[in-house]
């Protein structure tokens, strides 16, 4: 059996536990491979992408700040990667570099593990950020039939434009949303938390923090101490990986191996 070759690319790149996850799930899955952490800026993205095609990798996953950007060196791009307008998994093939967003899926199995029997359905949703994570966040919700989705962000056209982009609502304001969504990396490894105005958040509002490290981030702390419900950024991580195995093995994934990774 071939070994796979693995990875994945952001920057910065310490914090993440994709090396973790992924490489117990080729040990339970009893699949010879390796999976590594390259940290790659901005200005080589386009050079680390050909290298590891040309090395010979079957995959890689992406992560900030390159979900967007990478677009460009994939010569395929699936229907959801392209309709979100970002990526974050590729597969080197003999015909070429392809490009996924596991990031829809993973984020509403999380959601849905998270707080069984709770639904966007028909709910106000307001999301912090406008990058490659929020983009998946919104069109997912979108496609869950959110009654609403405002966005939040510190540049003003990016959060115009991923409105415009899903139909969403531009005046959606804290007191009105359901589900509040952190899709920035404020948070990561900090104390920092990018929201602030609980007073006006609804109460009984679901909170959902992307961010994984800390588990429980500075968010999801203040969240739940004022009874909101909350979710955090583990569940997402581990079901967008089964969904990226997947992909590149086309066969079911070691579900139980990457939760048991992510929550270890």
């Amino acid at each position: 059996m071939t070994e796979a070759r693995l990875a994945v690319i952001g920057h910065p790149i310490a914090h993440s536990l994709s090396p973790r996850l992924h490489t117990a799930a080729l040990s339970a899955a009893a699949k010879p491979g390796s999976y590594v952490a390259f940290d790659v800026r901005p200005d080589s993205l386009g050079d680390a992408v050909r290298g590891m095609a040309a090395l010979g990798f079957l995959g890689a996953n992406v992560t900030i700040p390159h979900k967007e950007a990478v677009r460009l060196y994939c010569d395929r791009l699936d229907g959801g990667a392209a309709a979100v307008g970002a990526v974050n998994t590729l597969k080197f093939t003999e015909t070429g570099i392809q490009g996924y967003n596991t990031d829809v899926g993973g984020f509403l199995a999380a959601l849905g593990s998270g707080i069984p029997g709770w639904s966007p359905a028909g709910r106000a949703a307001l999301i912090l950020g406008a990058g490659g994570a929020a983009r998946a966040v919104a069109f997912a919700l979108q496609g869950a039939g959110a009654g609403r989705i405002g966005i939040a962000n510190r540049t003003a056209d990016r959060a115009a434009a991923l409105v415009a982009a899903v139909g969403g609502d531009p005046n959606l304001r804290p007191e009105d949303a359901d589900l509040l969504v952190n899709c920035t990396s404020v948070g990561m490894g900090s104390e920092e938390s990018p929201f602030a105005d609980w007073e006006r958040l609804r109460p009984g509002a679901v909170v959902c923090d992307l961010v994984y490290r800390p588990a429980e981030t500075a968010l999801l702390a203040a969240a739940r101490a004022r009874g909101h419900r909350t979710v955090g950024g583990l569940g997402m991580l581990a079901h967008q990986a089964a969904l990226t195995w997947r992909i590149w093995f086309d066969e079911d994934p070691p579900l139980a191996a990457f939760l048991a990774a992510a929550h270890g």
